[in-house]
């Protein structure tokens, strides 16, 4: 009888968890249609560049489109071997507003994206920065609608998470589980709550939205300048410093495209892995454990129940059965509502969690045994 009680209970607690997870990401803001003030401020748009050839001009393009009426774009050519300096010298050709700076030698204890990043923040005139990565695709109201979530959250950095484009295989299968464990580290919907620690603040570089005074005042990029994770750690100096973060879903307003087939994901992965453990501390594992209860627990249920046998067998059965389906209703209304694919994904999840924490453990070990790992030509140590 207490078999089945305990059966019964692991069940309702899994149920509960998903429950939570969705209450959770509903409290995220979103970013709203914009009403700009009379007099906008100017906004200098930042973007680093590294062997970007492939995505380099829809990004450009998105950003000279962006319906503000003041802002500059400056573009940071970080040591690019590929077509990129003469993708980026067509549209600088084309437009004003579009300058182009050729990026300096790497000095020692820089990360190449904080190195760009500062570089292009030293010549910006805005009294707001926008950073965005080269693979990101901005809508033309992008720059307008942080800044009135900024203006009315009385915001000194606004990151946002966009809608990410899953192409390939890979991708749809692993990309999910790299998100959700991200989630379920940081809580994302606390960055509004005065009362949130620096270690529970998340930023995605992907999109960060900065108060020119703020970010000069911690010392810009040089401050994280040997952080792979410059993002969340430039966040967290921001609100160590006594400013105030702000997150919000931009989905509407940005794209973005990680990764384009397996090996960029794995090794994407396997330097954000690399670093990430170092950062989230316990929370990692905390976060790794819930996401493969949630996995991996109705399987386990469901088959001690037809091992078993009995009241409790049965019991496990059908508390494992209602987890399960609780489980692909979530990670279903998941990829249908933020990844706009088909919800039968969902029950693909447990294997691309499996696959995404293989290469994450993988990063890590590599970084363990002194390798590191590449990126774009460059070796990270984590």
């Amino acid at each position: 009888m207490w078999f089945a009680l305990l059966w019964v209970l692991s069940g309702l607690a899994l149920i509960a968890s998903f429950g939570m997870n969705w209450r959770r990401m509903r409290r995220i803001p979103r970013l709203s249609p914009p009403r700009l003030p009379p007099d906008p401020p100017f906004i200098s748009i930042l973007i680093p560049a590294r062997n970007e050839e492939r995505v380099i001009g829809r990004c450009v393009r998105g950003v000279l489109a962006q319906r503000y009426p003041n802002f500059e774009v400056i573009v940071v050519d970080d040591g690019s071997t590929d077509r990129t300096p003469a993708i980026l010298a067509d549209l600088a050709a084309n437009d004003p507003r579009l300058r182009v700076i050729p990026g300096r030698t790497l000095p020692p204890g820089w990360v190449g994206k904080c190195h760009a990043c500062q570089q292009a923040s030293d010549v910006a005139k805005g009294t707001w920065l926008l950073f965005l990565d080269a693979d990101t695709v901005p809508e033309p109201d992008l720059a307008a609608a942080l800044l009135c979530h900024a203006l009315a959250t009385n915001a000194d950095l606004v990151t946002i998470f966009p809608f990410l484009e899953l192409g390939t295989w890979a991708e749809r299968l692993v990309l999910p589980s790299f998100v959700a464990l991200i989630v379920s580290i940081f809580p994302f919907e606390r960055l509004s709550q005065p009362d949130v620690r620096p270690t529970e603040v998340l930023a995605n570089g992907q999109c960060l939205f900065v108060r020119r005074s703020a970010y000069d005042a911690v010392g810009g990029h040089y401050a994280v300048r040997g952080e792979v994770l410059e993002d969340v750690r430039l966040g967290q100096t921001l609100r160590a410093a006594g400013f105030t973060v702000r997150g919000a879903i931009g989905m509407e307003y940005l794209s973005v495209r990680m990764y384009t087939n397996a090996r960029e994901v794995v090794e994407g992965l396997m330097k954000n892995a690399s670093a990430g453990s170092r950062s989230g501390g316990w929370r990692s594992l905390a976060g790794m454990g819930l996401l493969l209860g949630q996995a991996y627990g109705p399987l386990i249920l469901m088959v001690g129940g037809l091992l078993g046998g009995g009241v409790a067998g049965q019991a496990a059965l059908v508390a494992g059965l209602l987890a399960w389906l609780a489980g692909v209703l979530f990670w279903g209304m998941l990829y249908r509502g933020f990844y706009r694919l088909s919800p039968f994904y969902a029950l693909l999840w447990p294997i691309g969690l499996l696959m995404y924490l293989s290469i994450a453990g993988w990063g890590i070990v590599q970084v363990w045994l002194g390798r590191g790992v590449m990126w774009k030509g460059r070796r990270y140590a984590g």
